[in-house]
């Protein structure tokens, strides 16, 4: 009889507190021209967990080409870093591990202690580095996404959605065309230890090229994977299943659905003419977000103009926090009308776009903690000054500037207008 009440109060015990029946989103999409081809509860918010780590990347690919990071530079290992939880590669505070190790330990490893790394490296701490994580979220189009950390390790209110992070990884190929083929990497070897990757999808369907893997009990068992067959390349998500092996399943079938139904396409094009055509693309596909393929088109173009000027304008150029080109602040400090504002200033750079120059401020802020500073980004065209006021003394100033230039960030003190 104990036995049997043993039984059925476990029965009991295991129905009541049985979590309720997660929602799987999914979503696949071709990155050229940001079509859906196929999703189901893509828009609902769900916790990303090491999803999370193509954002960090992304910002990490950024400074690399930006010159703010190179790619065997040594990074110092902080406690902070050396206390994050597996999956980890077990570094020791003190240590150092170079970006390149860094970063192919968060794609093939998904190591939590090297995402920490590659955050403090970008700014003062990891949660400095969420925000502007979270930042560039916006930037990017990401509607329903928030960041609390690099790694990916659950937060309540880290939160994103399958459509956003099908955008991150578009936006990531697009913008980062020379660092996105090291994700079709399956292991990498540190300090004489091999790692494999955790993406069985590349390895058994044809065309895959990898991406990212997660999985948080709150959620379940997350993937971004890509694919491409002749020049066709789509993006799969899916966030929330139960397994691996349903997780990498269901991606596959999204695969499958969408190279079939760009298949369809091809053919119809074939038989109609451009009109009837468009027709039955619009039949069959959804948009991710309104113009996400002009976003990402004219958002590539400007970057690439933007670095045309510069160097047009000026000989000896330089770069920019995190993939924005600027000018020599000394060139364009000049007071003009609407300048006022009281207390030291600190100018960080004269940009070619107003949401570039308060961007490039906001980072400057939360370096330098300044939440009793003001930002004025002043237009002189063709050039949009990024400035901070608020500091009480030129001693004041000066120490922000001599901080600011530690995270390799121009900086030249300003003198109080009245």
């Amino acid at each position: 009889m104990r036995f049997l009440f043993l039984v059925l109060c476990g029965l009991l015990f295991g129905f009541l507190c049985k979590p309720a029946e997660a929602v799987v989103s999914t979503l696949v999409a071709d990155t050229k021209s940001g079509l859906v081809l196929a999703s189901r509860n893509a828009d609902r918010v769900q916790y990303p967990a090491s999803l999370t780590k193509v954002m960090t990347l992304y910002l990490t690919f950024e400074a690399l080409e930006e010159g703010i990071l190179q790619w065997d530079d040594p990074l110092p290992v902080s406690e902070h870093a050396s206390r994050q939880p597996k999956s980890k590669l077990y570094l020791k505070a003190g240590d150092t591990i170079t970006v390149q190790e860094a970063v192919m330990a968060l794609i093939i490893k998904s190591a939590n202690d090297a995402a920490v790394v590659l955050s403090e490296a970008l700014a003062p701490n990891e949660e400095t580095f969420a925000a502007l994580m979270t930042d560039t979220a916006e930037q990017l189009g990401l509607k329903n996404t928030t960041f609390k950390n690099a790694s990916g390790l659950h937060h309540p209110d880290q939160v994103t959605t399958a459509s956003d992070m099908a955008v991150l990884t578009i936006a990531l190929i697009n913008h980062y065309p020379t660092y996105y083929p090291l994700f079709k990497k399956s292991s990498f070897t540190y300090k004489g230890k091999k790692y494999n990757s955790h993406n069985m999808v590349t390895r058994y369907y044809k065309g895959a090229e990898g991406l990212k893997t997660g999985f948080v009990s709150a959620v379940g068992y997350n993937i971004i994977s890509t694919a491409k067959r002749d020049d066709q390349r789509l993006v799969g998500v899916v966030i929330g299943q139960n397994s691996t092996i349903r997780r990498d399943r269901q991606v596959i079938r999204l695969f499958d659905k969408g190279f079939a139904k760009i298949k369809k396409q091809k053919e119809l094009s074939v038989k109609a003419n451009k009109k009837e055509e468009e027709s039955a693309l619009s039949r069959t596909a959804q948009v991710i977000k309104p113009d996400l393929g002009t976003f990402l088109s004219v958002a590539r173009s400007q970057m690439v103009q933007t670095k045309q000027v510069a160097s047009s304008y000026l000989a000896n150029q330089q770069k920019g926090v995190l993939g924005v080109a600027f000018l020599d602040i000394n060139d364009f400090t000049s007071v003009e009308e609407g300048d006022a504002s009281p207390g030291w200033g600190v100018q960080i750079g004269a940009f070619y776009s107003q949401k570039s120059a308060e961007r490039a401020a906001k980072r400057a802020l939360r370096i330098l903690d300044g939440t009793d500073k003001t930002i004025k980004t002043t237009e002189s065209y063709p050039f949009f000054r990024s400035r901070i006021y608020g500091f009480e003394t030129q001693q004041d100033a000066d120490t922000a500037c001599q901080k600011l230039r530690g995270y390799k960030i121009q900086c030249l003190p300003l003198t109080p207008i009245s």
